[in-house]
């Protein structure tokens, strides 16, 4: 499991766990539209550099 924790300055590497993902978590913070709105980012990015058949899941979490 890699958490980027969805720092931009991890961002050049996530690249690499994308090609032999099966599954990607992406989670968003329920009290934080802003993260939700980056969401489409990432999906735009993991349909570049993963696998057709990843498994993606998306999450509202707040702990």
């Amino acid at each position: 499991i890699w958490d980027t924790a969805g720092q931009e300055r991890f961002r050049s590497v996530t690249h690499a766990y994308y090609r032999d993902a099966h599954a990607l978590l992406l989670l968003y913070d329920v009290t934080n539209k802003a993260s939700f709105d980056k969401i489409q980012a990432w999906l735009t990015e993991i349909h570049e550099y993963a696998q057709q058949d990843v498994v993606l899941m998306i999450l509202g979490n707040k702990v």
